[in-house]
């Protein structure tokens, strides 16, 4: 129980790590856009870049985001028949879809990463006036599923040490 409880303190912080690094790149979407917004009302002169980097930039926060949302708890899920369960029954409830989640992912991680070596072996580019490059962001994609697929890791963990101890292994670092 120790080694697993070290596994998820390290898959923890790597996605800790990697959700504050995706906070930043909001700050990024949202002074390009502040940007914008003063060139074209204030100056008139309107820029070509901007949305394209904006929506770059939304996409890189949603793909690296989605583990530290698992991390933190806060995908959505019904608690109708969930939360009023004890916390065994919950762990056990957790550990049998896990199998689904896991091959979800698994196909997930499979296709992504097809896809991005496919974009990044014609160096893709999009299709709008200012062209940035999409391979970048495409590549980006399996390393999003991979952190979703650790904190999957870790939280199969918590659910056994749930399950052995019945005690809630809940996500211990409340500075976020």
């Amino acid at each position: 129980m120790k080694v697993m409880r070290k596994i998820i303190g390290v898959i923890d912080k790597i996605n800790l790590f990697v959700g504050n690094i995706a906070k930043f790149i909001l700050l990024y979407m949202a002074f390009t856009l502040l940007y914008e917004v003063i060139a074209r009302y204030i100056f008139n002169s309107p820029t070509v870049w901007v949305l394209d980097m904006a929506k770059l930039a939304l996409g890189f926060m949603g793909i690296l985001g989605g583990g530290y949302a698992f991390l933190l708890d806060s995908h959505v899920k019904v608690d109708v028949i969930y939360g009023s369960r004890s916390v065994r029954t919950r762990a056990i409830m957790d550990l049998c879809t896990s199998v689904l989640f896991f091959i979800f992912i698994a196909i997930l991680l499979w296709q992504s990463t097809r896809m991005a070596l496919d974009s990044f072996a014609i160096r893709e580019h999009s299709t709008t006036v200012f062209s940035p490059p999409l391979y970048p962001l495409k590549m980006a994609i399996p390393v999003g599923v991979a952190l979703v697929l650790l904190q999957g890791v870790a939280k199969v963990f918590r659910d056994i040490i749930a399950l052995i101890t019945n005690e809630e292994q809940e996500y211990e670092n409340t500075q976020y």
